[in-house]
Formats: structure tokens, sequence, C-alpha cells
């Protein structure tokens, strides 16, 4: 099609601005050598108006065995490659996102003239050579900096209040050490004074700054993936917030703080209310992971607890990663370089791609940590986004790292779960370097699924089908009753009334309260269904002949009430309750279908469901199934009533 001539004009201007910019942008960087630790810091030149255009130029400076002078790391949001601003970087105009720009006019007004490390300026970003190298650089660039400034934001929505609340929490918890002495200091932060929606139609009684707080720790800042080496490697981190900053704790105090309100959640104060602890809950969640491994990486060389160490370390990292975003999906492996040890070297060249990535991580957590990247992987569907299948060019086995971790895998499930005991050694294989092969026992086959999910399902739909005439409907394969297997199932087999992680024990006071609590949500249903004069039946079915004593119900502590709703909670979020053939219940990840295997794997703490395709099957994920999470499958092989077989996963 041939252009008009106002059309030709507009696209030969643009030509040539695209011609000059590229000039330009070769102008601004010369070489760096490849084989020694160079880097360029930024001369931002000190101004006290945000509306005069940014001036800076750029040196080359040396890294090792110290930097050559002083300076300064940021760490930002890009923000919209496609908005824009120039600003002149060594007398010659330079694009930058608008938020970079922002940054660096407030850091000139708050701080006057500063030397600094951007990576958007600091690097040849078109230079791919130079890309691999600095990346393996950072580390070194984060923590030897004299300081870190986290760019937050302009401020908006609420932003600097936010960081002004922040620092009066932290303070306050400093001051004050005894239990909740603290929180009794900040009533402005306690007070009820509005509604806020969590989910459509359900609607919480709040505060406005906790719920600003809790809005600015979701925003893009606090989830790049680069963020977390930024944050964590530096001494003295400064957070800045429009015209708003405050120093960080030092690393040890920042840890101990956030440690302590994390512990404090189950001992909740009475004055305190259960949705806004539980709000408050979330803010500290989101800074737990930053305080650690801030806490770690300056104590390292006294860390005996070797779980923080390589892969164990970005696994565990990674499952805490629940909301992190980058714009490049390799970066979800590279972006943690700086903080994890991993035999990987950064490669953003097009004939890496990301499958390659993944599994060479994948590969790396199977030399180190047998069957433990399983929890992480398999088909993929989340309830905030159901049609969101595609999956990598990669493995069923591998993680893919560019979804959300599975929410399963975040909360104490079973800690005692020892489905197929390893013999010693690594028994599951990768063959023609991507195929996993090794011993199994296919056990079951999924029956049914409930059509409710996630937090859809409530306790009475698992009991409704229930025909409490049928002995065979009352009893569990296990030999428990089926009332009690639900009531492990809803709470994830978990005990956390004690110190040390531990299944949930059916003799245990906790499993009485949680059957009471059970009881007490199912009674009325029940009665709909069957009659009022029918209550009776359901009692004698859940606490057998001694029945339902008077007042157990008001009996139940308040902290068992909250740990049943809690917990369940937790438990059900993105999961698929199944039935199999054999009649055992249990969760799977949303994907489950009609037919697939539940199987146990030699070496791995949880059963998995799989999916037989032709000679080989497909993971579909990890499944919790009530009565076979401690090696009875196992003792069914020795009872000659299950074999093991040889199994290839792709």
């Amino acid at each position: 099609m041939e252009l008009s001539h106002d059309s030709y004009i507009k696209q030969h201007s643009m030509s040539i601005q695209a011609s000059d910019r590229l000039q330009a942008y070769r102008s601004i960087y010369e070489q760096l050598p490849v084989s020694e630790s160079r880097t360029r810091v930024l001369h931002l030149h000190s101004h006290p108006s945000n509306a005069t255009p940014v001036l800076c130029s750029l040196e080359v400076m040396t890294l090792d065995p110290e930097p050559s002078r002083a300076y300064t790391a940021l760490s930002y949001v890009w923000g919209d490659a496609s908005v824009t601003e120039d600003i002149t970087v060594n007398g010659v105009s330079f694009a930058v996102t608008s938020n970079l720009a922002a940054a660096l006019r407030q850091i000139r007004k708050s701080f006057g003239e500063v030397i600094l490390w951007s990576d958007a300026i600091s690097v040849n970003q078109r230079d791919i050579l130079e890309r691999n190298q600095q990346v393996l650089l950072m580390k070194t660039i984060y923590s030897k900096a004299e300081r870190v400034i986290g760019w937050a934001g302009p401020g908006e929505n609420g932003g600097s209040q936010a960081l002004k609340t922040l620092e009066t929490f932290f303070r306050n918890v400093t001051r004050y050490p005894d239990n909740f002495e603290w929180a009794q200091k900040m009533p402005e932060l306690f007070t009820v004074n509005g509604k806020y929606t969590i989910n459509p139609g359900k609607e919480i009684e709040s505060n406005d700054r906790l719920e600003k707080l809790l809005f600015w720790l979701r925003s893009p800042f606090w989830q790049r993936i680069w963020i977390v080496q930024e944050l964590v490697l530096p001494l003295n981190l400064r957070l800045l917030c429009g015209e708003e900053f405050m120093d960080m704790p030092d690393p040890k105090s920042f840890y101990n703080i956030v440690h302590k309100l994390s512990k404090s959640h189950s001992g909740r104060h009475n004055h305190l209310r259960f949705h806004m602890w539980m709000r408050l809950s979330e803010c500290i969640a989101l800074l737990r992971l930053v305080a650690t491994l801030r806490y770690r990486h300056r104590h390292q060389d006294n860390q005996v607890d070797r779980m923080w160490d390589g892969i164990s370390r970005f696994m565990i990292v990674r499952i805490l990663l629940e909301y992190h975003q980058t714009s490049d999906p390799r970066d979800h492996v590279y972006g943690l370089l700086g903080v994890i040890d991993l035999d990987i070297v950064p490669d953003y060249s097009e004939d890496v791609t990301v499958s390659d990535v993944y599994l060479e991580v994948a590969r790396h957590c199977l030399k180190t940590e047998p069957l433990n990247i399983l929890s992480l992987a398999g088909l993929r569907q989340s309830r905030d986004d159901p049609d969101d299948l595609t999956r990598l060019q990669a493995p069923s086995w591998v993680p893919d790292w560019r979804k959300r971790p599975p929410a399963r895998a975040q909360y104490s499930r079973y800690p005692q779960s020892h489905a197929f005991s390893s013999n010693g050694g690594l028994q599951m294989q990768v063959i023609d370097r991507k195929w996993l092969r090794g011993s199994a026992v296919v056990w079951d086959t999924v029956s049914r699924t409930e059509h409710k999910t996630s937090w859809d399902l409530e306790e009475w739909d698992l009991i409704e089908g229930i025909n409490h005439e049928k002995p065979s409907d009352r009893a569990y394969p296990s030999g428990i009753s089926r009332f009690e297997a639900l009531v492990v199932l809803w709470v994830g087999g978990y005990d956390g009334s004690r110190t040390t992680q531990c299944d949930l024990q059916l003799d245990s006071k906790l499993f009485r309260s949680y059957k009471i609590i059970l009881y007490a949500n199912i009674a009325q249903p029940w009665a709909n269904k069957h009659g009022r004069r029918e209550i009776h039946k359901l009692i004698g079915l859940m606490f057998g002949p001694n029945g339902l004593q008077s007042g157990m119900l008001k009996s139940v502590p308040v902290g068992h009430r909250e740990s049943y709703l809690t917990r369940s909670r937790l438990i059900r979020y993105d999961m698929s309750c199944f039935h199999t053939e054999k009649g055992y219940i249990g969760y799977g990840p949303l994907t489950t279908e009609a037919g697939d295997l539940v199987c146990v794997l030699e070496g791995h703490k949880a059963p998995v469901l799989l999916r037989k395709q032709g000679s080989h099957y497909i993971f579909v994920g990890d499944c919790d199934v009530v009565g076979i999470m401690n090696g009875e499958v196992l003792e069914a092989v020795k009872r000659n009533e299950a074999e093991i077989t040889e199994i290839e996963i792709r």
C-alpha cells in the first residue's frame, strides 16, 4: 500500500530520530572489559526543583577488591517501557521510563548530588554479553554500595502515609518489647474506621491506615523478582516514597521484629479484632522474606542451618515469592543468583529458552533435594485465572516459575508424612536429560471430583452424599470413621498447637475441638435434609455412644476455632477435592480429573496424581490423601496387596 506524502514525511522523520537515538546510545557507552569487575555509575547533578530536566554523566568504576569510589545503588520498578521521558546523559538525550525519571528527580531534590548505580542507565541494555556479565556482578554491586535507595513510587494512593505507618510500627515494636504493648500504643492503626472488600461479596471491618499499608506492600515495587537481592544484600537500606523516606532497621533488628510478630500471631490479644489481626499478619508475611534473607545473608558465616544453602534456599525463596513478577521469565531464576549460590550462568541470548533455564534448575534440584521439586510442579490452573493452562515446552515435572507457587506448598500439611520412604540414594533419575524414571506404586484411581472447589467448597458438600445407613459409607478404608477422615482432610493433618511440627492425632484435644466445630457447621443442613429428630444419629456417628456432652460446644477454645477457620481456608485454596475408587478422599490441583492415578513415588513424601499417556505418565501434581500419607501403601506392598513398578514421567 502506497504512503501519502504526510505519512511518508512522518515515517521518515521517525526513522531519522530512531537512527539519531541509536548513534547517541552508542556514544554514551564504552565497551567494558568482560574479564574485569567493572561497571558504570551515574553522577546525578543536584537541583532543588523537580521541574528541571535531569542532567547526569556516566563514568566507569572498578568493584574489586573494593569500589574505586563510594556510590548509592537504586532499586525501583522500570514501569511501562513505552512511557518514557528524556534525561541528559553525557550531554546526550537519553530515554528512560517515567518512573525512573521521577526517582532521579526526587533523589536529587531530597539528597542533592549523588553518585548512583541504576541498571537501566549503568548497563548497556542492548549488549547481551554485557547484560550477562553485569547480572553476575549484581551481588557485588548491591553488597558494596554505601547505601541502597528503594524508590517505592511518587507516594500517591496513600504510599507516603504507608511508609510513615511502617516507620512508626517498627519504632513502637522496638520501644515496647512486651507482648502487644506496642499495639496498645498505636490505636490509630487498630481502631475500626471502615469496611473493606477482600473477595467479591465479602467485606470485613478494618482500619484505613492498615489497609493502605497492605495495599502499598502489594504494589509493583514489592512484587519485582529483583527486589529480593536489591533489598537483601545492602547493609544500609533507605526506602523513599514521594518525599517521605525511612532508613530500615539493621538486618538483625529487622529480622527480630518481623520474627516476633510472626510468632505472636498464634497468641492474639483479646482487644485486637480477629480480621484486623489477620490483615496485619498479611503485611508481616509480605516483609518476612526480605527480613529473613537480610539476616541470613549477614550471618551466613555463623549459620548452622544448612537448609538455607544452594538449592534448598532457592526452593524456599521461590515458594515465598508468591506474587513477584518480571518482564523476562528467565529472571525468575537469574534474579535470585545474587542471594542464592547456584551453578548457573545467566544467558540472555535467544538460543537459551525459558524452558532451558527452568529445566536446568530442576535437574540441579534433583541432585541435592530428591523429588522435593515435585511439590512445585504439575499441571497448573489457578482459581484466579481458570483459563490459564498454557505450559512451557518442558516436562510436566519441571516447575513453571512464571506462575505463582501452589498455595498448598506454603503451609504445613502432614509434616511427618513419608508416603514412600527412600532406601537411600537417588531413586528417580533423569533420562535423556529431561524424563524422570524410577520406582512407584500405582495405588488407586480418581472416581470423581467435587463440583465446588477452593473456598466455595464447604463441609456439608462432602457429607451430604454420605448414606449414614450404609456401614461402607460410614467407614473409611484406613480404619477410622469417614467423619474423622473429613476433619483431618479439612485442616491439612497438622497439629499447630504443639511447639514442634507434627501430624494431627485423633486422640488430641485439638482434634476433638475440630470435630465439635465440624458438627456445629453441619448440624443445621443435616437437620434440613434428614429432619431435626435425626440429629441424634449424627451425634452418634461422630462421637460414639458417649455422644456430645452438654456445654462442649461452648468449651472449645477461641484459638481452636480460629485455627480451624484459618487452616481450612488456607488448605482449600486453589485445590480440588476428589474421591477414589477404593473410597479414599483427598485434595489435588484444580486440574484433577476422574481417571487420574493416585501413586506414591520412591523418595517422595506425599502421594502424587499421574495421568496415563501412552507408555508414560504426565505429572498432574502433589496431593493429600487421608490414610496413605505415612507409609500405608508400602505396608500393603508387604501384604502383597500392591506392587512396586517402574514408571516414566514426561
